[in-house]
This record gives C-alpha cells, sequence and structure tokens, in this order.
C-alpha cells in the first residue's frame, strides 16, 4: 500500500475510533516515512494523551528521535517503554542501538557492556526476536578477546536459529552464523589467539 493511500485509511480509521492507539501510531509512522514530523509528533502526542503508561507510544516517539539524530531523547523514550512494559523487547534493542550510535565524549568509550545488557534483556523478553540475536551477535564478535569467545557467538546463534519463524529470519541468522564461522576458521588456520588483525 502506497503512504498516501495507507495515510487516509488510518486518518478514516481514526474518524471512526479517535482512541485506536495503534492506528494512530502507525498514522505517526506513516508521516515519518513521509518525513512529515510535525504530524508524526502530533500523532504521538495524542496517542500519549490516550494512554501515557503504552510502551508502544513511548517507542514509537524513541524511534522518531532516534530517526531524527536526537539519541539522547531517543534512549530517554526507549527507558519509558521499557518502564510501561518490560516485556516489549523492541525498546531494548532501540536504545542499545541508540548506545551504539551515540558518539561517545572524548577520552570514553561507547557503553558497550550496556548495550550488551540491554540485548539480553532482549532476547529473554521475547526469545524469538531476531534482530536481537543479530546484533547481539555482531556485538559480542567485535569484543571477542579470544577465538573461544568468538565460538560463543556461533553458539548464540544456533540458539536464534531454534526460534526462527520466517524465511527472511532464517537466512539473516544463517548468514551471520556463516560469516562467524568463517572468521573463526580463518584464524584458527592462521594459528591465530583472537580475531584481531593488529
Amino acid at each position: 500500500m502506497k503512504p498516501i493511500e495507507a495515510k487516509a485509511d488510518l486518518e478514516r480509521c481514526l474518524e471512526l475510533r479517535p482512541n485506536h492507539i495503534l492506528a494512530r501510531l502507525r498514522l505517526a509512522a506513516v508521516l515519518m516515512g513521509t518525513e512529515d514530523l510535525d504530524g508524526a509528533k502530533a500523532c504521538l502526542d495524542k496517542a500519549e494523551a490516550i494512554d501515557d503508561a503504552s510502551s508502544e507510544v513511548h517507542s514509537y516517539r524513541g524511534e522518531m528521535y532516534f530517526a531524527q539524530g536526537e539519541l539522547k531523547e531517543a534512549r530517554e523514550e526507549f527507558d519509558r517503554a521499557i518502564e510501561c512494559d518490560a516485556t516489549n523487547p523492541t525498546p531494548y534493542l532501540n536504545s542499545a542501538l541508540a548506545i551504539m550510535n551515540t558518539p561517545p565524549m572524548l577520552g570514553t568509550m561507547p557503553d558497550i557492556n550496556g548495550a550488551i545488557e540491554l540485548l539480553e534483556k532482549a532476547i529473554e523478553a521475547d526469545p524469538q526476536f531476531q534482530a536481537a540475536y543479530v546484533n547481539l551477535g555482531q556485538l559480542k564478535l567485535s569484543m571477542a578477546t579470544d577465538l573461544t569467545s568468538a565460538k560463543k557467538v556461533i553458539s548464540l546463534y544456533d540458539q536464534g536459529l531454534e526460534y526462527c519463524r520466517t524465511a527472511e529470519e532464517l537466512k539473516d541468522i544463517c548468514s551471520m552464523r556463516l560469516l562467524t564461522i568463517a572468521q573463526v576458521d580463518a584464524a584458527s588456520a592462521l594459528k591465530m589467539e583472537s580475531l584481531n588483525m593488529q
């Protein structure tokens, strides 16, 4: 469906049911996609006025801030989303991504352990949440100090494979798993003790 058609359908839905939060959130997403950020913000404000304890409302608002590069505000909204519903895995993932995309202050590093913890919580909240496995695997692989740690990433991907719901999820996690195996095998063949090439 084209954005203009989706917008019209969602607006009609909201005429019939003005308090339908999901329709407001979908409309906000369509408006963000068409770069109508003022309209998206107004939709999110109305959704929050209907239910200020909605994890989804805060998660969508965080995504809007994230898209605008306002990472501090995005993190605050993702944290609020988690407070509203700790079983919603999406804000954990989004908060971890915000951490990793926030430029560190001079002389500091990103809070990688905090991001890892958030991704682990996303998987705990929903063991079928493939995006969390992929991002957690990439992050842990980048932090692996030895081949044993790198091999644990393969095991993480194996765990994620058990929960794939779609062919696309299966393709994504298999690709990540195969790339990791190739890196570990190459490092082993070169008698390296880690994946670090230096």
